[in-house]
């Protein structure tokens, strides 16, 4: 079992260890003491031979000497639930949370309510402008402290739900500060050559970037392969088996080819706005998406089925170009390079190791909700994806491929508009079932914006005897135990049996 422990930064003369305590009938053990990392705040501990069968009341306790000497506890208590096995695993599925609607509390206060065995945030705990705070770029201290009160606003929102039930966090580009992020393996960024948004590499200190994946990933189970990439950058990709259900954890944008790297016409590099470019011409000879690390760790898993019969692929995005209109609601885009469907052929590859394994996808980032199914060699042949709605949606994004004279076939039984068989404006094939268009967001009340910009949250209940994973897509103000079929978006709520992530279809 492994557990983080995050506090506000401490002076050098302060004390840096926090201790763990667990209760056995009615008293409380201790299990030891972990120190706090200097950069990210952060005490993890990792406790051997657990008893994962058990409810475990929990206690951290930091200890602060005051210059009187009087010391004083504060204390952090909550519950590690026994693996629930034997029965469906409830998932939570969240991202990006703009921070004009925080604290988020009706998303929150629902988690607690429907009261999920786990959580998932894909990225973007925060944006650049958090809290109004402004943005310290370097030197590396000042942009670990500029970052960590930003994410504190996260912890805040959820510590409640997180509390209880175990949590995984990835970084996306804005936690790092940048609009979209292309690794390249983790190589600096040129920022002579192109800015943040639509240049290859890290733009920030690789000290602060490590700051952020330790917030986040140190708590995971033990990385897959934690060999770091250049500039001495963390990786966090890996797998955890919780509940009967296996997850395979990757990066999607730390290994990733910059958009400088090929030509699509004028303007930003990552879009394409020209329809007379030809798509596959982007697809250049060389280009990564996953990288080579990582594609032989989903090999790895896909044929590892020990302590589990179902699957499930998390990363930041969906592998597919869902979105038509960008930034406006006429703000049309042939394609956004920053989505999961560039480079095609090593999406496709990507698609092809998994699809064995039949995962179902459960990503983010894109503040628009979507239940697609990914097509390689034909439509519909490989695994479904759920991109779930954003905490608090800040840039909008439309899929309104009818208005723009995209062709579909086969639109699904219940025809809903922009829906079926597309080819994605990388020539991608997607199978778009439903998707959670918003509307302009007008409302003064924020939690009413929110609400219009087609904000909310996932939940995956995944049934390991029926085989199936059904999807909720709720909105954000609403109340998800009421029953009400407007709590959720058009389509939703949707059962997937497993078998269709390999291609071998029931839902028409």
């Amino acid at each position: 079992m492994k557990m983080s422990a995050l506090t506000g930064p401490l002076g050098e003369k302060d004390n840096h260890d926090i201790e763990l305590y667990i209760q056995k009938d009615s008293d409380w053990k201790s299990l030891g003491i972990a120190t706090l990392d200097g950069d990210a705040w952060t005490a993890t501990f990792r406790i051997p031979n657990w008893d994962e069968k058990t409810e475990t009341p929990y206690m951290l306790v930091y200890r602060e000497t005051h210059p009187s000497g009087v010391v004083t506890e504060s204390i952090w208590t909550g519950k590690v639930k026994a693996n629930p096995t034997g029965r469906p695993l409830r998932l939570g599925a969240l991202t990006c949370q703009n921070d004009y609607a925080f604290p988020y509390e009706p998303v929150a206060n629902n988690l607690v309510k429907l009261d999920p065995d786990m959580l998932y945030f894909s990225g973007d705990q925060l944006y650049e402008g958090h809290g109004g705070y402004g943005i310290i770029r370097e030197p590396a201290d000042r942009a670990i402290l500029n970052y960590l009160r930003k994410y504190y606003q996260f912890g805040w929102a959820f510590r409640e739900a997180m509390q209880d039930r175990p949590t995984l966090c990835l970084p996306d580009d804005h936690d790092v500060f940048q609009g979209n992020i292309w690794g390249e393996g983790g190589k600096p960024m040129d920022i002579k050559t192109g800015g943040a948004s639509s240049n290859g590499g890290y733009i920030e200190p690789a000290r602060m970037v490590n700051a952020v994946h330790k917030t986040n990933c140190a708590h995971h189970p033990d990385f897959a392969d934690p060999n770091p990439v250049l500039q001495d950058i963390s990786v966090y990709y890996g797998d955890m088996v919780y509940g009967d259900v296996s997850f395979a954890i990757i990066a999607d944008r730390q290994f990733k080819s910059g958009p400088q790297m090929v030509d699509t016409g004028s303007g930003r590099a990552d879009h394409l706005t020209d329809r007379d470019i030809d798509p596959y011409k982007l697809d250049k000879p060389g280009l990564i998406l996953l990288g080579e690390r990582q594609e032989e760790f989903l090999r790895q898993w896909a044929s590892d089925w020990r302590g589990h019969t179902m699957k499930v692929l998390l990363s930041q995005t969906v592998f597919a170009g869902v979105a038509t209109h960008h930034g406006g609601y006429n703000g049309y885009l042939v394609a956004d390079l920053d989505s999961g469907g560039w480079p095609q052929t090593p999406r496709n590859h990507a698609i092809r190791i998994v699809r064995p394994a039949m995962p179902l996808h459960i990503n983010g980032d894109q503040h628009l909700t979507s239940l697609t199914q990914y097509g390689v060699d034909k439509q519909r042949d490989s695994n479904w994806s759920f991109c779930t709605p954003a905490i608090a949606a800040g840039y909008p994004r439309w899929w309104r491929p009818d208005e723009v004279g995209m062709p579909h076939e086969h639109r699904p039984k219940h025809g809903l508009p922009h829906t079926g068989e597309y080819l994605d404006g990388l020539g991608n094939k997607v199978y778009v079932y439903a998707v959670g268009n918003p509307e302009v967001g007008t409302a003064k009340n924020r939690y009413d914006k929110a609400h219009q910009k087609g904000s909310g949250f996932g939940l995956v209940t995944i049934d390991t005897d029926a085989k199936t994973y059904t999807l909720d897509a709720f909105r954000f103000l609403v109340d998800p135990t009421d029953g009400k079929p407007e709590n959720q978006f058009p389509g939703w709520p949707v059962t997937i049996h497993q078998k269709e992530n390999a291609g071998e279809n029931v839902i028409r």
